[in-house]
């Protein structure tokens, strides 16, 4: 079934309000793919994204990957660099879509990490999937750091992927906290609560306590010289998966990885690339 072609200028879907192309500037010059900055609406708030895809004149629908960003609000929102590592992945033959999340300088509402900002990558699977460039039977899931503890949750709130690959992803939060305690007097508690009157919270935050719910194959990478999520946490849910008997699971450690695992960027992309490869229809 061929594509149906539209003008750059016009909107690839209803749900989307704004979308600009950005070729041709400093941080958008891959000759192999095309940017475009978005804004979509997500119970009532305006939310800003990307979509990344292979601008060569195929009329074949493509696969899809959800690019799951780090951070909290306006900290580690996508920016050039991500960007940039979304292009790579858009240049494999994969239409890439990422959102900023709400509550940050770019969207609308507040971030709850990991509560209702689900919404925001559900809606973007919502979009994907009816995209005419995209496969909807081959949509994946990539995500980074807390993009990874996202894309654990999402997995157990939708059947629309094939599957999941997560990099430097926290796994339990009650461990998040002994690692880094700051981040549980900046973040966890301002967003969504403390750990006595708010406990439940922490465990929706926290695969390996409901890892047989996930369904889908996962990929897991991590570096052991992670300074962000310890490699611990990865290791509880590893072993959580092999003592479940899950066996569409794979696994690497990377000796001397830091947390987005960039000083091994091109064997961690290489190893997504082909997982989703693997997985798909």
């Amino acid at each position: 079934m061929s594509c149906v072609k539209r003008s750059k200028n016009e909107s690839f879907h209803e749900a989307i309000s704004y979308q600009n192309l950005l070729n041709n500037t400093d941080f958008f010059n891959n000759d192999f793919v095309d940017f475009y900055k978005i804004k979509y609406l997500v119970d009532t708030l305006n939310i800003e994204g990307f979509i990344v895809k292979p601008n060569q004149n195929k009329t074949e629908k493509l696969p899809a990957i959800i690019f799951c960003r780090g951070g909290n609000q306006s900290f580690g929102m996508l920016n050039g660099y991500q960007l940039r590592m979304m292009g790579n992945l858009s240049a494999e033959g994969y239409v890439v879509l990422g959102s900023q999340l709400r509550g940050n300088m770019a969207s609308e509402g507040v971030d709850e990490f990991g509560g209702k900002d689900l919404n925001d990558i559900l809606k973007l699977i919502e979009i994907a999937k009816e995209l005419d460039f995209v496969d909807e039977k081959n949509i994946h899931i990539l995500g980074y750091s807390r993009g990874g503890m996202n894309t654990y949750q999402i997995s157990k709130l939708t059947d629309n992927i094939n599957s999941i690959a997560v990099v430097g992803a926290p796994t339990n939060k009650f461990e998040s906290i002994k690692f880094r305690e700051s981040m549980y007097h900046q973040v966890y508690k301002p967003l969504f609560g403390d750990t006595i009157t708010n406990k439940e919270a922490y465990f929706k935050r926290s695969a390996v306590y409901w890892h047989k719910e996930i369904n889908e194959p996962i990929l897991i990478l991590h570096g052991t010289d992670d300074n962000r999520v310890a490699v611990e946490e990865a290791k509880q849910l590893i072993d959580s998966l092999k003592i479940s008997g899950k066996t569409d699971f794979s696994y690497k450690l990377f000796e001397g990885g830091n947390h987005t695992l960039s000083n091994f960027a091109d064997e961690r992309d290489s190893l997504i690339i082909n997982w989703f490869k693997t997985h798909s229809k």
